[in-house]
């Protein structure tokens, strides 16, 4: 498989994934929040529990970070070379001075 596909596969797994992390985190948040009163365990969303949001959150995210660390594998060489040409060599910088 050519890279182009991986990077794009990838890309389109971390959107897939990304979204429902989003949702479950804002639905953890604004309607199932933790603690006392409309938090307790009997609080449900659209027929789920706060743990089965909480379940689910979890592992949404946890495929987005992977998913991203695959990314910036993916994409190392370009920091690499940002990297570079932000810090140039010591020498380059005397060079260009005379």
């Amino acid at each position: 498989m050519r890279r182009i596909t991986i990077n794009a596969l990838v890309d389109i797994g971390c959107l897939i994934t990304f979204i429902p992390s989003l949702v479950s985190g804002l639905v953890l948040f604004f309607f199932l929040p933790s603690g006392g009163g409309r938090g307790g365990n009997w609080a449900t969303f659209l027929g789920l529990a706060r743990d089965q949001w909480l379940n689910m959150h979890n592992y949404w995210s946890l495929a987005f970070s992977a998913l991203l660390i695959i990314h910036l594998l993916l994409h190392w060489k370009f920091f690499w070379h940002l990297n570079r040409a932000l810090n140039p060599p010591l020498e380059k910088i005397a060079q260009s001075g005379e």
